[in-house]
């Protein structure tokens, strides 16, 4: 015997049940076309159980079995990977274009150009100016107006050095203080993932998935590891490990572990294992490009500025001091330049006050003699041993040379890493991602299976109908 008219009744409305589920679930992936990290859904139908008749099993209908959720786990895996490398790279090229700006000259791996904004106040060009108005003293070493050229040229660079070496300064406290507040995400942003990871477990044991879930703990996942390098595995049990730099953070969904703020003896902060409280060498990610620029590119352009300012001041104050001012006297305890380096180079108050007392003489009775400045000339050309033999322009211009390579490579480097990033989420699209054709085609498939299962209803009813009415 098979399923009879109220077999028939019931395999039409569970036809209906399952043709309206279907529009719903395509109807909600309409309504997530847009989103960036939702998975596209569907229904999972199947056979109903047939039921056992005088000719043979007879077909009963179908059913939804489950709604699953349409994933790639390793492209998932592969894109967190590489969006770790696409921050670690952004994060670096906007605090090299903040040390550019510090320096005030454009750079790139060709050319030095001080740009319209900075005129004639780059570092390169206080050099140029200094030099060329001790040139020109020599040439008329009696000039008070020469000599007040000279010490207002001497202070413009003095004040561009100081200037720029604060800029500097405050760069990497900025970026310091920015490392201290991104350790604070990283715990939040693994206590999320943790809490996602069991919330899960708990909605999949009660309700039978958790899709909605699984996408905001993708999306959590890709979060973490821009701060660092992620790694994650399951369980038997499909539970969730999280590692971050080889540090196990989460274990079977439950958060077992976090960072902390390390400081060292200079207040330089580091990303460190609580558990441990050693220093965690991430591969990738913000924090790692922090610090790098940090302690390597910021802290080294630093360096090298205040080595070429500790050496004009050692060089053009050994010559000044063996000099004779315009009446004759010799101090050898007066320098040209005072401080020791970028960040307080200045030129001596004393030659501000009265140029003439600038010793640039080479004889104390002979006037017009110029042996002193004529040497401070030149030194523009002269290789200086502190500065590995370069002269003051061509260290200066090797020190920028070697930043704005810095600049264009990880620019180059990022521009090739967005194009795989790109390719990869394309990819993810292509297998996730939601089509508004298709998902409107089911729509109108689940439509007319619906209105099927309703005409098959209407006609079970008249055949009810004509049962019922020929037993009167």
């Amino acid at each position: 015997m098979g399923l009879g008219l109220q077999g028939t009744l019931e395999m039409a409305r569970n036809a209906m049940q399952t043709a309206r589920q279907g529009a719903e679930i395509a109807g909600h992936n309409l309504a997530n076309a847009s989103a960036p990290n939702y998975a596209r859904q569907r229904v999972k139908i199947q056979a109903a159980v047939s039921i056992p008749t005088d000719k043979g099993p007879q077909g009963s209908g179908a059913d939804v079995a489950r709604i699953e959720q349409i994933r790639d786990y390793a492209i998932d895996k592969t894109i967190q990977t590489e969006k770790s490398v696409t921050s670690y790279l952004e994060t670096k090229q906007r605090h090299l274009r903040r040390g550019e700006t510090a320096l005030g000259q454009t750079l790139d791996r060709h050319t030095i150009d001080a740009g319209e904004v900075y005129g004639n106040q780059g570092i390169s060009e206080g050099l140029a100016g200094l030099f060329a108005s001790f040139q020109s003293l020599a040439a008329n070493p009696t000039s008070i107006g020469e000599r007040q050229t000279v010490v207002f040229n001497a202070q413009k660079l003095a004040d561009k050095l100081n200037a720029v070496d604060r800029r500097l300064s405050d760069l990497r406290q900025s970026i310091n203080d920015e490392v201290k507040d991104e350790v604070a995400n990283v715990n939040v942003k693994i206590q999320e993932v943790a809490y996602l990871a069991a919330s899960i477990g708990n909605t999949e044991i009660v309700e039978g998935s958790a899709n909605e879930i699984r996408d905001a703990m993708q999306a959590g996942l890709e979060e973490l590891a821009q701060y660092g390098n992620v790694f994650t595995s399951t369980n038997e049990d499909g539970e969730l490990h999280v590692f971050m730099d080889d540090v196990q953070m989460v274990t079977g969904n439950v958060m077992t572990n976090t960072v902390k703020l390390h400081t060292d003896a200079e207040g330089m902060h580091f990303l460190a294992d609580a558990g441990t409280g050693n220093i965690m060498n991430l591969k990738s990610g913000t924090i790692r490009a922090l610090t790098d620029v940090r302690d390597s590119s910021i802290k080294e352009l630093r360096s090298d500025l205040d080595t070429l300012a500790s050496n004009l001041i050692t060089e053009i104050n050994a010559l000044h001091q063996t000099g004779f001012d315009l009446d004759g006297n010799n101090d050898p305890s007066l320098t040209f330049f005072s401080g020791s380096g970028a960040e307080d180079i200045g030129v001596n108050t004393t030659l501000i006050s009265d140029p003439r007392k600038l010793q640039a003489s080479g004889s104390a009775t002979e006037e017009g003699d110029n042996d002193v400045i004529r040497k401070m000339a030149a030194l523009s050309e002269g290789a200086v041993t502190g500065l590995d033999n370069m002269t003051f322009t061509v260290h200066y211009g090797n020190t920028l040379s070697r930043f704005g390579q810095e600049i264009a490579l990880n620019d180059v480097q990022l521009e090739d890493q967005q194009a795989v990033q790109n390719m990869l989420l394309r990819q993810r699209d292509s297998v996730q991602g939601v089509s508004i054709d298709e998902e409107v085609a089911n729509l109108i498939i689940f439509q007319r299976a619906f209105q099927a299962s309703a005409k098959l209803i209407t006609t079970m009813d008249t055949l009810m109908a004509d049962v019922i009415n020929l037993q009167r």
